[in-house]
C-alpha cells in the first residue's frame, strides 16, 4: 500500500488542478483534494463497521477499535450502516453507459490517456435528464470543447499506449454518484445510477474539472440544481411523497408528487389517480421526450 501523501504533494497536486495563480483558486483545489480523499476513507470506515455488524460484533467491541465508547459508534454508524443495502448490486442506466462510452471516446480523440470530468461533462450531452438539463442552461459539446482547451493543458502526443481509463477525480466522481444514488433507493430493489446524479455531482464539486468549464461558460449550478431535483431529491415514499400527518380538520395541500412543491397559481396541477405533476415537471417531461434521438448512440 502506497503512503500517505505529503503536505508538499497535496500542495503540488493543488497547483496542478487549480484554475490560476489566485490563492483562493489553490484552496478550491487543495479542498477538492481532500474532499476526494476524505469522502473515500468515510465509505471505507462505514464499509468496514457494517461488515463487523454483519459478523456479530457489539457495538462495545467496535467502539473500542475505533477509540470511542459503545455509544459514540453507535450514534455515528448506526443510521450509516442501517443505510447501506446490504447485498443488492448497482445497476448503471442506459444513459449513464452511453455517457461514459462518449466521455472515454472524447478522450481518446484528444490522444489522451484518461479521460477527465470535462469529458464526462462531454459524454452527459450524449442523451437522458443530464443531456435534456445541458441543453436548457445552453451547454453544447463545442463550448464544452472550447472552455476546456481555454482552461487546460492537454499533451500534443498520446501520453501512453493502451486502453483509455477515467482520472482519479472521475473515478471519484462515479463513486459520489453511486452514493447519491444509493441514499436514494428503498434497500430492498437494486439502486440505480443514472446521469442526473453523475451531473450533480460534478457540477456541485467546486475544485472539479467539469466545474470550472461550468464557470467559465457562465452556468449557474443553483439552475442545475432546481432542474435535477425532481430526479435526485425524491422521498423514498411512492409517487415520491412525502408521508404527512393529518390534522383533524385541516384539509391537507395538493403537492406535486415528483418535486413536492404545493399547488398555486403560478405552479397548477394535473390530477391523476392518487398523483400529482406540477407545471415545471410537465414542462421538463416535454422537453426530454422532444429531444432528437441518435439511432448510432
Amino acid at each position: 500500500m502506497s503512503s500517505e501523501p505529503t503536505v508538499d504533494q497535496l500542495i503540488q497536486a493543488g497547483h496542478a488542478r487549480a484554475i490560476g495563480d489566485d490563492p483562493l483558486d489553490l484552496l478550491d483545489a487543495v479542498l477538492a483534494l481532500t474532499r476526494d480523499v476524505s469522502g473515500r476513507s468515510d465509505a471505507a470506515v462505514d464499509q468496514a463497521v457494517r461488515q463487523a455488524r454483519e459478523a456479530g460484533y457489539s457495538w462495545t467491541v467496535i467502539g473500542e477499535r475505533l477509540g470511542v465508547s459503545r455509544q459514540a459508534a453507535r450514534q455515528r454508524y448506526a443510521d450509516r450502516v442501517a443505510q447501506t443495502p446490504p447485498t443488492v448490486g448497482l445497476i448503471r442506466g442506459r444513459d449513464l453507459e452511453a455517457a461514459l462510452a462518449a466521455a472515454l471516446a472524447a478522450a481518446e480523440a484528444g490522444r489522451l490517456a484518461e479521460a477527465g470530468t470535462e469529458h464526462i461533462l462531454l459524454g452527459l450531452l450524449t442523451d437522458g435528464v443530464a443531456a435534456a438539463t445541458l441543453e436548457q442552461l445552453g451547454v453544447s459539446r463545442d463550448k464544452i470543447r472550447d472552455a476546456s482547451h481555454r482552461l487546460f493543458s492537454y499533451p500534443s502526443e498520446p501520453s501512453r499506449e493502451g486502453r483509455i481509463e477515467f482520472s482519479a477525480e472521475a473515478q471519484a466522481a462515479l463513486a459520489g454518484a453511486e452514493q447519491l444514488a444509493t441514499e436514494r433507493a428503498p434497500s430492498c430493489a437494486p439502486v440505480a445510477v443514472t446521469t442526473p446524479q453523475l451531473l450533480a455531482v460534478i457540477a456541485t464539486n467546486p475544485g472539479s474539472r467539469a466545474r470550472r468549464v461550468l464557470n467559465d461558460l457562465g452556468v449557474d449550478v443553483a439552475d442545475i440544481k432546481r432542474l435535477l431535483h425532481c430526479y435526485i431529491n425524491v422521498p423514498r415514499t411512492p409517487f415520491g411523497r412525502r408521508p404527512r400527518r393529518s390534522r383533524p380538520g385541516k384539509k391537507q395541500t395538493d403537492r406535486c408528487s415528483f418535486c413536492g412543491h404545493a399547488r398555486s397559481e403560478e405552479r397548477p396541477l394535473v390530477t391523476g389517480p392518487n398523483v400529482w405533476i406540477c407545471s415545471e415537471c410537465v414542462e421538463m417531461c416535454r422537453e426530454i421526450l422532444t429531444q432528437p434521438t441518435d439511432a448510432g448512440m
